[in-house]
C-alpha cells in the first residue's frame, strides 16, 4: 500500500523528515497552480503569439495588497513560452527611500543599461534612444511592470511621462506587449484615459470565496504539505473557517496553512483540524 497518498507525488518524500526539517520547508515560499493564474499565463502566452498588429495587445493584472500579484510574476519565467523576451521592471517604493523610482530609469536598468553616465536620455525624447536600441537589438516583445499603481500615483507630468512611454512602446513602432500588475488605483489612472482603457484588458485578481476553485486550490495546497496525515482542507467546516479568518485574501490563506501545518506537525497530530486552525489564528507564530 502506498503512504502519503494525500501528498503530491513529486513531495512525498518530504513527509520522511525530520519535524524542523519539514516545518523549515513548509515555511518557505508556497507556490500550487490555480485557475485565475492559469487564466493568466494563457493570455501572456497568447499575446506573445500577437505580434505585427498597430497597437500590441496589453494586459493589466488587478489586486489588492496580498492577492498573489507578485507570486505570480514570480512565476512568469516558468510558465511563460517565449520569457526571453521578456523585461521586468518593479516600481514597487521603498519606504526606507524618500526618492520615488522613475518607470524610465528602472526600464532602462532592467535593461542593464548604464544610467550614471552623463550622455543618458540627452535625446530630448520621451523614450531614449538607448532604451529603444536595446528593444530592437535584443527583439523583446513585452515589458512586465509590478507595482503599475506607484509608477501612476504622481504628479501630472511624471504621469504624462510614464504614459507616453507606455503608448509608444505598445505602438506600431515598437510592438511591445505591457503586461502590468496593480492595484485599483492603476485601473483608475488608465480608465481615464479612452484610449489605455481601450488598449489594456484588464483582469481582476479576487479575493476567494466559497466555490469549487476554492476548494480546488485548498485541494492543491495540502497536497504540497508534507503532513503525514490528510487534513480534508476542502471539507466544508474547515474551508469555512479558513475563508473567515482570511478574508479570503490569497498570502493570508497560504500563510494561515504553512503556520497551521507547523502546529500540526509540533503538536503530533499530523493534520490540520479545527482545533489547530483555532491555535493558529489566535496565536500563527507561536507553534
Amino acid at each position: 500500500m502506498n503512504e502519503y497518498t494525500h501528498i503530491r507525488a513529486d513531495r512525498r518524500n518530504l513527509a520522511h523528515l525530520a519535524n524542523d526539517v519539514r516545518i523549515s520547508l513548509i515555511q518557505r515560499g508556497v507556490w500550487v497552480d490555480y485557475a485565475p493564474a492559469e487564466t493568466i499565463f494563457k493570455m501572456i502566452n497568447n499575446m506573445a503569439e500577437a505580434r505585427g498588429r498597430i497597437s500590441a495587445p496589453c494586459l493589466l493584472v488587478v489586486g489588492e495588497g496580498g492577492s498573489g500579484k507578485t507570486a505570480i510574476i514570480n512565476q512568469v519565467r516558468n510558465r511563460i513560452k517565449k520569457s526571453e523576451g521578456l523585461v521586468y521592471v518593479s516600481m514597487a517604493e521603498d519606504p526606507e527611500i524618500k526618492t520615488k523610482k522613475n518607470f524610465r530609469m528602472e526600464l532602462a536598468k532592467a535593461m542593464g543599461l548604464p544610467i550614471d553616465t552623463p550622455s543618458f536620455g540627452k535625446s530630448g525624447l520621451d523614450l531614449p534612444k538607448e532604451i529603444s536600441e536595446v528593444i530592437r537589438l535584443r527583439k523583446k516583445w513585452g515589458i512586465v511592470i509590478d507595482e503599475l499603481h506607484d509608477a501612476l500615483l504622481r504628479n501630472k507630468t511624471d504621469q504624462r511621462l510614464t504614459l507616453s512611454m507606455l503608448k509608444r512602446l505598445s505602438g506600431q513602432e515598437f510592438g511591445v506587449s505591457i503586461i502590468a500588475f496593480g492595484t485599483a488605483a492603476a485601473s483608475t489612472a488608465l480608465n481615464f484615459n479612452h484610449e489605455f482603457k481601450r488598449r489594456f484588458y484588464q483582469y481582476q485578481l479576487k479575493d476567494w470565496e466559497e466555490t469549487p476553485d476554492f476548494r480546488s486550490f485548498l485541494f492543491e495546497l495540502e497536497e504540497w504539505v508534507p503532513l503525514r496525515e490528510p487534513s480534508f482542507l476542502y471539507q466544508e467546516e474547515l474551508m469555512n473557517s479558513i475563508l473567515i479568518a482570511t478574508g479570503g485574501r490569497m498570502d493570508s490563506v497560504i500563510e494561515l496553512i504553512q503556520n497551521a501545518a507547523a502546529f500540526a506537525i509540533k503538536s503530533g497530530k499530523e493534520h490540520i483540524d479545527i482545533e489547530i486552525l483555532s491555535k493558529t489564528i489566535a496565536n500563527p507564530w507561536v507553534y
